[in-house]
């Protein structure tokens, strides 16, 4: 029997990639044809209760120099483990083929092995200014390598897929769009009534808010979502907005507009949420606000689809692909249209709930046996 191993080496402060390869995994671990592997960090227990075999693996830090070659190795595609330990290469010796969720090139480009692998999006390519010059060349340098070395890529959406033939010049052919649900947490959740006060003391939840989660990244787009609330509160003066998610760098400028704004009152950050209070905080919620700039797809709306809780959502990118009928689109660059549509899903309450019932259809389709289905599909076709 093969080996495959997956590279669960991100972490909470990745952003949706987390709960994408948390998603990943609760598909593959239906799979009894094939013997996985799954790769962690030493402080992760997510699959603590999972039957799957479980390595811990601490990704080497590089000195400069090594770092250097390494990028050259990526650039010259020369896929050998110059730097690795015999301790590393033989925890890896046994594994027929990589699955990799996120963009790393560790270890499976320089041990030579197979390898599949999600390539999200080529966001640093419209909007570069949001990245500094080195993030700019590794990740032009990790893609470009990982794109010609794979033996299938694993995309989202349309978009994304025809993104990565015009950026890669990959064949369409090693190209599948394949759409991830949101873990089995959300979609098998079972609503506590006790522990809903539970978290409702926790983060001193108001009765009646806006939900976004997202790290505070630029292109999340909380400026414009904040600029917008103002306009809400104009029509709905009990509203409060909810923004979950850790400190990045556009905190600061976050924290600024909300006290020139004056709403310090009704703006609350409320930082890293346990993911198993997050189901509630979407509950209690209005509506899921989505104002991104920039997402293949987006793994929030998923969750919002499978909890039954209305969504508003930006058109750009792969969102409107992703949210189509099943929620309300709005101009990510113009406040004054987020706000209406926020509005129209109050005022409008059969849109509202008719939109609630196309997303929960949409995203029960892509359930995690239908995900499993479509994996295994391709790691069948795949050579290794």
């Amino acid at each position: 029997m093969k080996t495959i191993g997956i590279l669960a080496i991100g972490n909470e402060e990745g952003g949706g990639t987390y709960q994408y390869t948390q998603s990943l995994i609760d598909a593959l671990c239906r799979d009894s044809e094939r013997k996985y592997v799954i790769f962690i960090n030493s402080n992760d227990h997510r699959f603590d209760n999972s039957n799957v075999e479980k390595i811990i693996i601490n990704k080497p830090k590089y000195r400069l120099y090594e770092k250097i070659i390494k990028a050259f190795q990526l650039l010259l595609f020369i896929r050998k483990p110059l730097f690795f330990t015999k301790y590393e290469i033989d925890k890896f010796k046994d594994i027929d083929l990589f699955i990799c969720p996120i963009i790393s090139e560790y270890p499976h480009f320089y041990l030579n092995k197979p390898f599949i692998f999600t390539l999200h999006d080529f966001q640093e390519r419209y909007y570069p200014y949001f990245f500094s010059p080195y993030q700019k060349i590794l990740r032009w340098l990790n893609n470009r390598a990982l794109a010609q070395s794979s033996e299938k890529i694993v995309c989202e959406s349309e978009y994304v897929k025809n993104d990565i033939i015009k950026f890669t010049k990959v064949s369409s052919k090693k190209i599948f769009v394949i759409n991830a649900p949101p873990p089995k947490s959300f979609l098998d959740f079972e609503f506590d009534d006790e522990y809903k006060f539970t978290v409702i003391k926790k983060y001193d939840l108001p009765s009646k808010y806006l939900f976004y989660p997202a790290q505070h990244w630029f292109h999340k787009n909380h400026i414009n979502l904040i600029k917008a609330f103002k306009i809400v509160l104009k029509k709905k003066n009990d509203l409060y907005l909810i923004l979950s998610g850790s400190e990045q760098n556009n905190t600061a400028n976050i924290k600024k507009l909300i006290n020139e704004l004056n709403l310090t009152n009704r703006v609350r950050l409320i930082g890293f949420i346990n993911y198993n209070d997050m189901p509630y905080i979407y509950k209690l919620s209005q509506m899921l606000v989505m104002p991104s700039l920039f997402e293949s797809i987006s793994i929030p709306i998923y969750e919002a689809f499978s909890l039954k809780v209305p969504v508003c959502s930006s058109n750009a990118v792969g969102l409107s692909e992703q949210v189509a009928r099943s929620g309300l689109l709005f101009n990510p660059n113009n406040p004054q249209d987020i706000a209406e549509k926020i509005l129209n899903c109050f005022k409008k309450t059969n849109l509202s709930s008719n939109i609630v019932e196309m997303g929960y259809k949409n995203v029960i389709r892509i359930n995690h046996d239908e995900y499993k289905t479509q994996l295994t599909e391709l790691i069948k076709h795949t050579s290794f």
